[in-house]
Parts: structure tokens; C-alpha cells; sequence
């Protein structure tokens, strides 16, 4: 039986569907994130996180509260020579400026619960 050969274009059409198959098992790209707590640093891209200060007046959990709170986050953070000082916050106000970090999550505490919170930071909007 003879080989035939297949043409380029012809070739392209028939990898077509296998590579979009492959594209669609690939998980897809996520932010990246750090989690770290008042007196740690770590990398996040390529930037360098310090957590000075975590101020956490939300509502404990099991707790009734009139309001629910915030969580603020005081960050030093160096980008090559570059350093500056943010105040983040959980939940971040609307009118809230991007400023290249923010604070994704940090899980609630009860009343009397005293250990340090993690703060999960992420380095996409």
C-alpha cells in the first residue's frame, strides 16, 4: 500500500481538534498568592511582602455583631530597589485604588482565639 503524503494545511487541520482537546485539559492559569502572617515575609512574584501589622475587627465567628468589620493589613513591600508601605483591607472598599497586591482571604477567628491570622495575598486584581 503506498504512503501518501499529507500537506501541511491538511496536516494543521487534523492536529487542530487534538490541540484544542489537549488546551482544554490544561487547568488554567491562577493568581499567584501567598499566605503569611503579622512578622513574616515571603515572594510573591516579583515582589517581596513583609506583614507588619494585622488589625482584625471582624465579627467573631458564633458572635452577633451590628456590624460585620474589617481585616487591615500592614504591608512593606519591595519591588527591586523599590519599597512601599500599603494599608490593605478585607473586604476592600469599592473606591479601593489597585496597588499591584491585595487581600484575598483570612479565615475568621472565635471570641477568644489569640494566634496570629494568616493573610492570603494575591498579586492579580
Amino acid at each position: 500500500m503506498p504512503m501518501t503524503r499529507t500537506s501541511p494545511p491538511a496536516l494543521s487541520r487534523l492536529l487542530r481538534p487534538a490541540a484544542l482537546g489537549a488546551a482544554l485539559l490544561l487547568p488554567a492559569a491562577s493568581a499567584a498568592t501567598l499566605t503569611l502572617s503579622a512578622g513574616q515575609s515571603g515572594q510573591l512574584g516579583d515582589q517581596r511582602v513583609t506583614v507588619v501589622r494585622v488589625q482584625d475587627n471582624r465579627c467573631p465567628i458564633n458572635a452577633r455583631c451590628i456590624r460585620a468589620g474589617e481585616l487591615i493589613v500592614k504591608v512593606l513591600v519591595g519591588q527591586g530597589r523599590a519599597l512601599r508601605f500599603l494599608t490593605l483591607e478585607l473586604p476592600a472598599p469599592q473606591d479601593a485604588a489597585w496597588k499591584g497586591l491585595r487581600v484575598l482571604s483570612a479565615p475568621g477567628r472565635a471570641t477568644n482565639d489569640r494566634r496570629p491570622v494568616p493573610v492570603t495575598f494575591s498579586d492579580q486584581p
